[in-house]
């Protein structure tokens, strides 16, 4: 597989170059003739406010400015949310009810994140770790987050069956005033109540080159953290009684280098590197990634090229006894991507077309090395074989993206055409001749699918007040190595035959821009929509017994006595299936933006509905955990700006959550065959307040205070809720932070 994907690498630059070679022919050849350009009145919109001016279900959170976590700022956009592990400390997006890879596509500067992380946890069920993909950045290098949902979006719609979310970090003009060749930019903020205290350092330089028709760019940023291993719920009680050890006591760091050259308009190179390591709950993670980005921008409409190529490696070591019945465990994951893309602009009359192709590679690679503590070779190879640590495989996946979007008078439509070709591989070992396990013996598992991915977008600009969109997309993801080679008993519970996940989605909304609309000067945005996503193929683990006559019977609550008495094979095997059932999520999302300079406001609404069932894995084995979201929750964002130079700003988020399920600490129903969703306690409206001094343009002062009224209650979708000890759970298990108070600033120059 490496000399096909080197093939494949070569196949894709060769491509592009003889593409940059047509581009001089083309120059010499013709006259340039150019697209009709579109002009905003709108030149200093936000990153927030230009998402809600684009067709489709955009969003996009631009620098945290109000000391809100990362996690804060996602639950506060529509349609997303975050899935919260204590013992887990990166992020892990939520899009719709659905997360992990290959389900929402997390992306760091576009680079696709694989990392399956693993924490071990004496507050999980039998003590098992617990398990979920997740993103490990540093907020302070976060500078915008752009999500998309529900349709295709090029290559970021790769294997990505319900969105991405892609975090940008911090560059060269984000710490350089305009004008000046050298600055330097530090933030930094401590809190009470666990929080603890954390700081950045950047600093960048650009010079001129080429009579000052190009630059080259230089930047480094340092961060820390110092986070304290405990905190404090609104009743006071610590949070060592019900979701942390002293283990949580973590200092990670992380570094981010950015190297540009961009020698003319036509061609920019930038080289990046970003590392992250930090020692948390016994184990040492270290996460890094690699880019070599290039960009040719000619005068000339039939190119504007990008080449992305990337490498990404992320490693987890144990300590001791951490993993249970196991010792010196090590997990790994390399992953490597190109991606490479060109966009071709042609207009006939009144038409405005644009042509992208592109394509997308990615080999992914997980691996571990562990120990058995046991002398007798054969029980060891036993305890390591069915044992379900960090599942080994190999993910490559070889993708082709299109889009072609017609523009003419107030009209808009962008058909895409996706192709993509999975192949998963590893190892399974055996089975026991009991298991009824099918192909019973070894084997190397190649397991190969591919699909046609269409989508459609059509929008219309009728008035500033009201323009509809309507979208369609049909999207795919890959089995994950971790659910084709879970093995809690060994070969017996690994299913080589898991099929691809297909989502159809269907979008309907609007958008809407009034300025004037009560002051002078002040501006409303908005954007409303419906969604509606059928999933196929949907896969969940489920429980296995193997009856009388060696057939394997579904623990699903309508086995006998005498079934049980007939048993063949004493294990319990957890085996990842597809539904055969369709699962459906529905629901709408709304945003809207009021700004008029002295007072602000921002308000995110999402009520959404889901079938989807639980995974039985989740409960005893710690794997990827419950995702079902609230069935509505709001946020509203809120404030005033003081002062002629508006340099004082006040503001208050308060934070609406509806009705939500956990699941259940007790775990396995019986008689269902099924861990249940019940009922969360109610969570109470929760405020935070905050507020930002621009002393100058060189220093600025922050202040903020979560959970303003101390209110104690639980997150939704945090861990914590569904943990065995949650069964009955009261004033002292309630997993949310009490007041904090934070304190920050940033100097910049």
């Amino acid at each position: 597989m490496k000399t096909q994907l080197t093939r494949k690498i070569l196949g894709s630059c060769i491509l592009f170059s003889g593409i940059h070679s047509l581009v001089f022919a083309a120059e010499t050849e013709k006259t340039v003739q150019f697209s009709s350009l579109k002009v905003s009145s709108a030149q200093k919109q936000t990153p927030e406010q230009k998402a809600l001016a684009k067709p489709g279900a955009y969003s996009a959170i631009g620098e945290i400015n109000n000391l809100s976590s990362v996690e804060q700022a996602l639950r506060s956009t529509p349609g997303t949310y975050t899935q919260m592990d204590a013992s887990q400390p990166g992020v892990g997006v939520n899009i719709r009810g659905l997360s992990g890879f290959g389900r929402v596509n997390m992306m760091i500067d576009g680079v696709t994140q694989t990392m399956y992380s693993t924490s071990p946890s004496q507050y999980a069920h039998g003590g098992q770790p617990y398990n979920q993909f997740n993103s490990m950045i540093d907020p302070n290098f976060i500078v915008q987050i752009d999500i998309s949902r529900g349709q295709q979006d090029g290559e970021n719609s790769i294997n990505a069956l319900a969105g991405s979310a892609n975090f940008k970090t911090i560059g060269i003009d984000d710490v350089l005033f305009s004008n000046h060749r050298w600055g330097i930019r530090s933030k930094a903020a401590r809190g009470t109540n666990g929080l603890g205290y954390n700081g950045m350092v950047a600093i960048a330089g650009k010079q001129p080159i080429f009579n000052h028709d190009g630059y080259i760019g230089a930047m480094f940023a340092i961060s820390g953290h110092n986070i304290e291993s405990s905190y404090k719920n609104g009743a006071g009680f610590n949070s060592h009684e019900f979701a942390t050890t002293k283990d949580f006591n973590q200092k990670p760091h992380s570094e981010l280098a950015k190297i540009s050259f961009k020698p003319n308009d036509s061609h920019e190179i930038e080289l990046s590197g970003r590392f992250y390591n930090n020692k948390f709950n016994r184990r040492t993670i270290e996460s890094q990634d690699y880019y070599a980005k290039y960009r040719y921008t000619p005068l000339n409409d039939l190119f504007d090229s990008e080449i992305l190529l990337s490498r990404s490696q992320a490693s987890q070591k144990f300590a001791g006894d951490s993993l249970m019945s196991l010792r010196n465990g090590h997990a790994k994951n390399i992953s490597n991507a190109l991606v490479a893309k060109n966009t071709s602009r042609f207009n006939y009359h009144q038409l405005d077309m644009a042509l992208t192709l592109g394509t997308k590679l990615m080999s992914i690679d997980y691996n571990r090395e562990v120990t058995a503590p046991s002398s007798d070779p054969w029980q060891s190879q036993n305890m390591i074989e069915y044992n379900v640590f960090a599942p080994q495989g190999k993910n490559d996946i070889s993708s082709l993206f299109s889009q072609i979007k017609f523009e003419y008078d107030i009209y808009t439509l962008a058909l895409n055409l996706n192709y993509t070709d999975y192949h998963i591989k590893g190892y399974k070992p055996a089975c026991d001749p009991k298991a009824a396990c099918f192909p019973e013996g070894a084997m190397n598992v190649n397991r190969h699918e591919k699909a046609w991915e269409p989508g459609a977008l059509f929008s219309a600009q009728i008035i500033p007040e009201f323009e509809p969109f309507i979208s369609y997309a049909h999207t795919t993801r890959a089995p994950n190595p971790q659910e084709i080679f879970f093995a809690n008993e060994g070969g017996a519970s690994m299913n080589p035959f898991l099929r691809s996940e297909k989502a159809d989605t269907f979008q309907i909304g609007f958008n809407s821009y009034r300025p004037d609309l009560i002051v002078a000067g002040d501006s409303l945005r908005l954007k409303a929509l419906w969604y509606h996503t059928k999933v196929k193929n949907y896969i969940s683990s489920d429980s296995y017994f193997v009856c009388k006559g060696g057939k394997r019977c579904k623990n699903d609550g309508t086995l006998t006595t005498d079934d049980y008495g007939d048993m063949e094979y004493d294990g319990n095997i957890y085996l990842y299936t597809n539904s055969l059932d369709p699962v459906t999520m529905r629901g709408y999302e709304l945003q809207v933006n009021y700004d008029a300079d002295v007072f602000y406001t921002t308000l995110s609404y999402s009520n959404e509905r889901t079938s989807q069932p639980t995974s039985l894995a989740m409960g005893d084995f710690g794997q990827s955990p419950a995702s079902e979201l609230p069935k509505y929750y709001a946020t509203i964002d809120a404030g005033v700006r003081l002062f002629d130079d508006r340099s004082l700003e006040l503001g208050t988020i308060i934070q609406i959550t509806g009705k939500s399920r956990k699941a259940s600490p007790e775990g396995l129903d019986y008689d269902t065959g099924a861990i249940p969703m019940v009922e969360q306690e109610k969570i109470p409206t929760v405020i935070n307040a905050y507020a930002n001094y621009q002393m100058n343009k060189n220093v600025s002062l922050k202040f903020a205070i979560h959970n303003l009224m101390n209110k104690n209650y639980s997150n939704a979708l945090d861990r914590s809720n569904s943990a065995p000890d949650m069964y009955e759970q009261g004033q002292n298990k309630q997993t949310a932070r009490g007041r904090s108070f934070l304190f920050g600033g940033e100097i910049r120059f």
